[in-house]
């Protein structure tokens, strides 16, 4: 169900009424920190009545998660924010964006640093995001905690294969208990990102026995499976031992399109048991994952891989809310009008086909200003300012949240992070700072009622060869783009 005005003032005039019953048993549970039970926990977040935007659970009020990706600037590219943990910093930083406005920030955990060993969750790391997520509380700043990838370095046990292995799910079931056990409750964390922009590999050979074992749950016997395959199964490919199709797009191969839904399925069972080993020590908090543009399948660079897998339409059943990330790639905006307008309409069709009946938040968005990135034409500030301001307003009737990226210029950075700042390196704030804090400022006006949004049949887009997928694209901006205008 998409998010309508009347359903907005249903939502405002039943929350007070509601919300102590709705969800009475999670506020009832007091917070976890560092073993230590504290009081029972006020402004926890929650989805909505009728999965409409977000809700206070103390107060009743809507909440708009609004405000930035955070990182120390200063610890390097990438940043290792939790081994040269600095708190005086921090405070700054926190101090920082609380004046600007920033109501929620997404940081990152690291798997060398949080855990080491598949067994081990380090309480020296778990110690520093006691005292993160302390500043954070007094600084009325809520946060996206994002689940452990490789900014401090690869652990051992993510290899061979970090997103279907046993052992490394096994580790990642591990680390979800143990930070829900410990933060249960914690109102000053709004949710559990599971991964930054996930994206599945092609193919690795221990996938074999599972490929072949998701063929005969799917087809029985081989002689269904030539019936679907027509023509395309060899004569001499034996039952249990079936080939993994080449990396390059086929408009319609039926194994071709087997083997993406198998990278989907993949992708399901990885999402589907971090949910549920969170749910078991913590159900106080909401999660969801950080989902990269290309699992948007109908603008791809090249061949099938650069599909991610990871697709909301068959996750949204364990997740609370569908997290997106969004970068102008459809040419450089300022380079015409043409170009500003296509990177808009992209902005608006990958938003769009998050919209599952769940909120959606534009979880990273941005563009830099005041310099030059590594490959790319210089920008002043001001140009910044103007196009992310677009970004939101164009983003209005089909977001319900908004992060943009980074906080501040990150001088070692060799991509647009460099000058994409909210403030600068030293903290001076930006135009876009000014522009933040003047949304910030009216919130609860930002999100617009969402309309009945068109649909499309995504799987022959995941076969589609790159440049075919283009009008594909453009078809269903289109009709995006009339349903936003009605």
């Amino acid at each position: 169900m998409s998010r309508s005005q009347g359903q907005r003032k249903i939502m405002c005039s039943l929350l007070l009424g509601f919300g102590s019953v709705l969800w009475f048993s999670c506020r009832a549970e007091g917070a976890v920190v560092g073993g230590i039970q504290t009081d029972p926990p006020v402004g926890l977040i929650a989805v909505g009545p009728y999965d409409a935007g977000f809700v206070e659970l103390s107060s009743g009020r809507p909440f708009v998660p609004f405000g930035t990706n955070y990182y120390d600037p200063h610890t390097g590219w990438a940043p290792k924010i939790w081994r040269r943990f600095d708190p005086d910093n921090i405070a700054k930083h926190l101090e920082v964006m609380s004046r600007l406005g920033v109501n929620c920030a997404r940081v990152f955990l690291t798997a060398a640093t949080f855990q080491p060993d598949v067994n081990e969750v380090s309480e020296a790391a778990l110690k520093k995001l006691d005292t993160l997520i302390a500043m954070a509380r007094r600084s009325g700043i809520r946060l996206i905690l994002t689940g452990p990838d490789h900014w401090e370095g690869s652990p051992s046990y993510w290899k061979p294969d970090r997103f279907a292995g046993e052992q490394a799910l096994k580790a990642l079931e591990n680390f979800w208990q143990v930070l829900g056990r410990r933060y249960r409750g914690e109102p000053a964390i709004l949710a559990w990102d599971l991964l930054n922009e996930p994206h599945l590999p092609w193919w690795v050979e221990t996938w074999r026995p599972k490929w072949n074992a998701w063929l005969e749950a799917k087809y029985g016997n081989r002689e269904a499976l030539q019936t679907a395959w027509a023509g395309v199964l060899g004569e001499k490919e034996p039952w249990g031992n079936v080939a993994v199709p080449e990396n390059k797009a086929d408009r319609g191969n039926p194994r071709l399109l087997d083997w993406q839904l198998f990278r989907e399925h993949l992708a399901d069972e990885w999402v589907r048991r971090q949910v549920k080993a969170i749910h078991q020590t913590d159900r106080t908090h909401m999660v969801t994952v950080g989902y990269i543009q290309w699992s948007y399948p109908l603008v791809r660079t090249g061949h099938p891989s650069l599909y991610s897998a990871f697709n909301p339409r068959r996750q949204i059943q364990w997740l609370d809310f569908v997290c997106v990330h969004f970068y102008p790639l459809l040419g450089r905006p300022f380079e015409s009008q043409t170009a500003w307008d296509k990177n808009l309409f992209y902005l608006q069709s990958v938003l769009a086909y998050c919209h599952l009946g769940k909120p959606v938040v534009l979880g990273e968005y941005g563009w830099y200003g005041g310099g030059a990135p590594r490959n790319l034409p210089a920008l002043t500030e001001d140009e910044q300012d103007r196009w992310i301001v677009a970004e939101i307003e164009a983003s209005r009737r089909v977001a319900d949240g908004w992060l943009s990226w980074p906080f501040a210029d990150t001088p070692e950075s060799t991509d647009m992070s460099q000058f994409g700042g909210l403030v600068r390196s030293d903290l001076a704030p930006k135009p876009w700072a000014r522009s933040f804090q003047s949304y910030a400022s009216q919130l609860l006006t930002l999100p617009q009622p969402t309309p009945a949004l068109p649909a499309f049949d995504y799987p022959l887009s995941l076969t589609t060869p790159a440049d075919e997928l283009a009008p594909m694209h453009e078809e269903y901006a289109a009709r995006v783009q009339a349903a936003i205008r009605r």
